[in-house]
This record gives structure tokens, C-alpha cells and sequence, in this order.
């Protein structure tokens, strides 16, 4: 009998750590890059936080306690997302019976069904990184290089989330047959891929100490 894949949120942190690490987990690269994600996200609001307080800037307090708050709600969305259950659908669908022509096509609707489901995760995944990392540069822009290391480390995070999410997602494109749906997704990835890039190359030079 095969194994039911256990969600992330049925173990504590610990035990994901160690069952991303086993061959026979289902869970691994998204639900890791989300993960990876909104520690990168908390690094950054806890700078955003810090700067509001000690800002002797009218404007800058105000755009930070506006980032503050959306990067608050984007800790949480990542949250969620790792509690997506669409390994679980593919293996449901994987399992259906197959003897007769309509089994097998009722089959493959409900695998492709589970499969966009499953490639709309990293997908999700790819859009709050890259949401997440031009909330970085406005924090990075207030702040200079106070809270640097945070800041950078944060950005780092969240910028290879959304990597290992498109890596995830490229790999599944194959296995879909909706031409126009991959169509927009391969626009999507070129898209986020080059904003999170610029992003993190503006963080960089914002918190970076020069050499002397």
C-alpha cells in the first residue's frame, strides 16, 4: 500500500527539517523555498520594525510602518502556502482506477486538474518572493546600511525561495497540456526572475559597505 504524504504542518519544525532530507518525502523544494521565504520576509520586518522606532524621518516612519504591515501580511501568506495540500490531490489522482477508457480519461482530467494545482504553488511561491524582495529594497532605501545584515541575509533568503520555487515549477511544466497556461506561466517566471534580480541587486548596493 502506498504512503500517504504527511503535510508540514502535521510535524514540528524539527522533523521537517530532518524528513526533507528523506528520499521517500514528498514534501521538499516548495514547501522548503516557502519556508526559506518568510524567514527572509520576518529578517526584513524585523528591520523595518526597528527603523520605524528610532526614525527621526516623518516619511520614512510612514513607509515603513506601510512596508511593515505588507510584509506582515506576505509572512503570512507564505505561511499558508506551505500548507497547501496539492500533493495529496496528485497522489489521490495518481490512484484512481484505470481498467476502462473512461476511468482512464477521468483519470488524467483529474491528474492534469492536480498537477496546474501543484505548479500554482512554487507559482504562488515565485510571486510573494518577488513581492517580498522590492518590500527589501524600500526597507533597504530607508534604512541604508542600518540593520545590514538582516537586511541582506533576508533579501538572500527570499531570493533563493523564489529560485528553488522556479526550478520546482519549470520541472513540472512538462507533465501539463494546456498550451496557453504554460504560455503565461513561462511569461510569469521570465518576468518575476528579472524583477527579484534587480531587487536584490539594489538591496545589495544599499547595505553593502564600501571598501575602504
Amino acid at each position: 500500500m502506498a504512503k500517504i504524504p504527511r503535510l508540514p504542518s502535521d510535524i514540528p519544525i524539527r522533523d521537517f527539517i530532518t524528513a526533507v532530507g528523506s528520499a521517500e518525502e514528498v514534501h521538499g523544494t516548495v514547501s522548503t523555498a516557502a519556508v526559506a521565504g518568510g524567514l527572509g520576509t520576518s529578517l526584513v520586518l524585523r528591520v523595518a520594525a526597528r527603523a520605524d522606532s528610532s526614525s527621526d524621518s516623518t516619511q520614512a516612519r510612514t513607509t515603513l510602518k506601510e512596508t511593515a504591515t505588507a510584509l506582515a501580511a506576505l509572512q503570512t501568506q507564505l505561511i499558508e502556502t506551505i500548507e497547501t495540500e496539492t500533493a495529496l490531490r496528485i497522489f489521490a489522482a495518481r490512484n484512481l482506477p484505470q481498467r476502462s477508457e473512461a476511468q482512464r480519461s477521468e483519470r488524467q482530467v483529474a491528474l492534469q486538474v492536480a498537477l496546474r494545482a501543484a505548479a500554482d504553488v512554487p507559482l504562488e511561491v515565485m510571486r510573494l518572493c518577488a513581492r517580498g524582495l522590492a518590500l527589501a529594497e524600500a526597507v533597504a532605501t530607508c534604512c541604508g546600511r542600518r540593520g545590514a545584515a538582516d537586511i541582506e541575509l533576508g533579501a538572500a533568503l527570499l531570493d533563493a525561495s523564489l529560485r528553488g520555487a522556479r526550478a520546482n515549477l519549470e520541472a513540472k511544466l512538462p507533465g501539463l497540456t494546456d498550451a496557453a497556461y504554460l504560455a503565461s506561466v513561462v511569461e510569469e517566471i521570465a518576468r518575476l526572475s528579472d524583477e527579484a534580480s534587480n531587487a536584490v541587486r539594489a538591496v545589495e548596493s544599499m547595505v553593502q559597505v564600501p571598501p575602504a
